[in-house]
């Protein structure tokens, strides 16, 4: 599913969207180092996934003039990334996880970790099995 308004730009590069992914309005997916989005991944309204950087090494040259990184982006399996949520390059967000609305994610994410903030940290990991009270405390 992908929603009303979805910008997708490979600049270049590439995106893979796996089965059964969900996009909400309004996100925006770069592919300049390469996005890849596993299975059953749900993206929320606003997010915006950026698989480059822009270098600022040199204070004599404009940062515009100084090229990029494009290490690339990958979403794992059933990952859920809140609205609003924006993912650098060079990040893999590990299967199951869950990156709060919000968030600003400028290094890797294990498998079911849940991380927010900015930038983004550990909250805690994902249980085996979360009550429904449980869910609606974490976010």
């Amino acid at each position: 599913m992908i929603g009303d308004g979805v910008y997708i730009q490979t600049y270049g590069g590439r995106i893979e969207i796996g089965e059964r992914c969900g996009i909400s309005p309004y996100a925006v997916l770069y592919g300049h180092g390469g996005l890849h989005l596993g299975n059953d991944v749900l993206i929320a309204a606003h997010t915006v996934i950026v698989p480059s950087a822009h270098r600022f090494d040199r204070r004599d040259i404009p940062i515009r003039a100084q090229g990029e990184t494009q290490q690339g982006v990958s979403i794992g399996d059933g990952a859920w990334l809140g609205a609003h949520a924006v993912v650098l390059d060079d990040v893999t967000v590990g299967e199951g996880a869950i990156v709060a609305a919000g968030a600003v994610v400028n290094r890797d994410v294990a498998p079911y970790e849940i991380v927010g903030g900015v930038p983004a940290r550990v909250i805690k990991r994902r249980p085996e099995a979360m009550t429904d009270r449980e869910q609606s405390r974490v976010l």
